[in-house]
């Protein structure tokens, strides 16, 4: 929306914000803050008459076993004072939609987008690596519970088994990646940079575990979760292998724009021996995945919609 000079925006710190930076604004965005800061500043944003938007991704008021992120009982009731106060609330699904819409409403649902073409990405100017590399990424813990100890065996076991194999990691450290042979640490870069890069990579498949019915207590949480992994391999022609959850049922046709499996050693090696060796498979799903992703999940509609909040 920027580049399209539909809106102007600056990302400020909460400690840096001043009175003289709100007052140039028209709406201040927040997503998922807890802090007393981020509260005093939406006060302040609405004693200038300035229109506050909170915005969540996750239901953060129930954090998984999984997550090393700790959030205090105070901070747990700055969240819910926001959400109760700002003047709008967007979510990006809609068991998440229906979560919030117990602490208030209307609710704005956000779903998350991409414009392949807005980052020069192309149908078709695809290109694999000579030798196979697998693309995993994670933030905060690891996904998954019970099926976390042989998920990392049976990548050992993978890769073992399969010496010309490699894989790039992007995102937070775990203690098992140490364990793991020819995994190459590949830290963070920002939004567009990142993309660019596993764009370049060649990457011949991806990997996206995430806990599903065996991980009960969880289940919840990992349902509010959105599909944009799914939506930005698909964009860069990245074909996929999902958990059989419902963040990825939704989107994903087994065997058409992606590989959907149960959280078990043996679904999991059948679909990465499957994809190693079926380059036409791998084809079909990075052509029927783009597909769908600039069909289904542009930001046309979410723009539309955010517009229009900031207009009422």
């Amino acid at each position: 929306m920027s580049g399209r000079k539909l809106i102007s925006f600056c990302e400020i710190l909460e400690d840096n914000i001043t009175l003289m930076d709100l007052k140039s604004c028209d709406v201040v965005l927040f997503n998922k803050h807890s802090s007393r800061q981020a509260i005093n500043i939406m006060k302040m944003s609405h004693d200038i008459g300035l229109k506050t938007i909170y915005d969540l991704d996750d239901w953060i008021l129930d954090l998984p076993e999984y997550s090393v992120t700790d959030l205090l009982e105070d901070q747990l009731g700055n969240i819910i004072w926001m959400i109760r106060n700002a003047t709008f609330v967007t979510v990006s699904c809609n068991a998440l939609m229906d979560k919030v819409a117990l602490l208030r409403n209307p609710i704005f649902l956000l779903k998350n987008g991409i414009d392949p073409s807005a980052f020069g990405f192309g149908d078709g100017g695809w290109s694999e690596s000579k030798k196979p590399k697998i693309l995993f990424s994670n933030t905060d813990g690891i996904k998954l519970i019970k099926f976390k100890e042989k998920f990392f065996e049976l990548i050992i076991n993978f890769l073992n088994d399969n010496p010309e194999i490699s894989i790039d990691y992007w995102g937070d450290i775990f203690p098992e990646i140490y364990q793991i042979p020819r995994i190459r640490i590949r830290g963070f870069l920002h939004n567009e940079a990142y993309k660019r890069a596993i764009l370049s990579e060649g990457y011949w498949f991806s990997i996206v575990p995430l806990g599903g019915p065996e991980d009960a207590d969880s289940l919840f949480f990992n349902s509010c979760k959105s599909c944009i992994k799914y939506i930005d391999y698909g964009a860069l022609g990245i074909p996929g292998i999902y958990s059989n959850t419902p963040v990825y049922t939704e989107v994903v046709k087994h065997q058409v724009n992606g590989i959907l499996v149960d959280n078990d050693s043996l679904s999991w090696e059948k679909a990465m021996n499957s994809l190693l060796q079926n380059s036409l498979l791998r084809r079909e799903i990075r052509e029927s995945a783009y597909v769908d992703v600039v069909k289904n999940h542009g930001l046309k509609e979410p723009a539309k919609i955010f517009l229009n909040l900031l207009r009422l």
